[in-house]
């Protein structure tokens, strides 16, 4: 079948996913333009309309980091107008969007992570939209491990949610694909694989140092840290909060991924820097 070229543009493509979906929609012949922090603000309408001028396809991974240092401004003020700027440049342009926001189970659902996506969900209601909707990534897990390695690693409450994170390279494949055809609107996507919290830290934290102890922070403990955090960094402190929400709640997608938890350990204790010297196991 004759391959018909078409012009994608990734806002947020220097980033850690973006590199990725950039990666796989040049595997499939495409061409491809990746947007970041230098190219212009995302959060302005006109700025992304210019940017996203002649292209097919807008795919959207675009959004705040988290962590002190990375940003001081909450998710409605960061996420929701670049979502809302891809919106209207997808609305100018004719081109199809894909967004990719979170998945989100309703219990998860009460706290202003979430919510600034959903605010972008919505407006996607009158164009050719897909909203691609991934759990946990692997390499969030992965971020446990200079804790770990000095021996300090601890969890939000009991430990027994359960939920399957999914491999990025697993999501750049899913993201990549609802660039074209007449697919579902929403994709949500998690692993093959389902764990508890409590399994999926010991897994990683135990690379660093076999015997390390995995201590519990009560939920209300956690709660009352988010509330001092906000002042100091409100981004930080909603992120926590959506945090606590999953560490309370079962949160399982479908699961479209095909790497293995156990496979992406392996090849951390053969990559990360972190690991070329293990830590003692005391």
């Amino acid at each position: 079948m004759h391959h018909s070229i078409m012009d994608v543009v990734v806002l947020g493509g220097t980033g850690g996913l973006g590199k990725l979906v950039v990666e796989e929609v040049r595997k499939r012949g495409d061409t491809v333009r990746a947007l970041g922090r230098k190219d212009g603000d995302a959060r302005d309408p006109e700025i992304v309309k210019r940017l996203c001028d002649g292209a097919g396809a807008i795919v959207n991974c675009a959004g705040a980091a988290v962590g002190f240092g990375k940003g001081w401004r909450g998710y409605g003020s960061v996420d929701t107008p670049i979502g809302l700027a891809a919106v209207a440049a997808a609305k100018s342009t004719g081109a199809r969007l894909v967004y990719t926001a979170v998945f989100a189970p309703p219990p998860l659902r009460e706290c202003a992570y979430v919510e600034a996506h959903e605010r972008v969900v919505d407006a996607m209601s009158e164009i050719d939209g897909v909203v691609v909707r991934p759990l946990g990534f692997f390499s969030a897990f992965a971020s446990l491990l200079p804790l770990a390695k000095k021996g300090f690693l601890f969890d939000i409450g009991d430990g027994e949610a359960r939920t399957n994170p999914i491999d990025e390279h697993d999501l750049a494949t899913i993201v990549a694909e609802a660039t074209k055809g007449d697919g579902p609107r929403e994709i949500p996507c998690g692993g093959p694989d389902v764990f508890t919290r409590e399994d999926l830290f010991l897994r990683v934290g135990r690379l660093a140092r076999p015997t390390i102890k995995l201590t519990r922070l009560p939920v209300w403990m956690a709660k009352i840290n988010a509330t001092l955090a906000y002042p100091l960094s409100p981004r930080l402190a909603q992120f926590m909060r959506f945090a606590i929400l999953l560490a309370q709640h079962d949160a399982i997608a479908p699961a479209l991924g095909i790497r293995r938890f156990e496979d992406y350990c392996a090849e951390l204790t053969r990559t990360s820097p972190l690991l070329r010297e293990r830590a003692p196991a005391a």
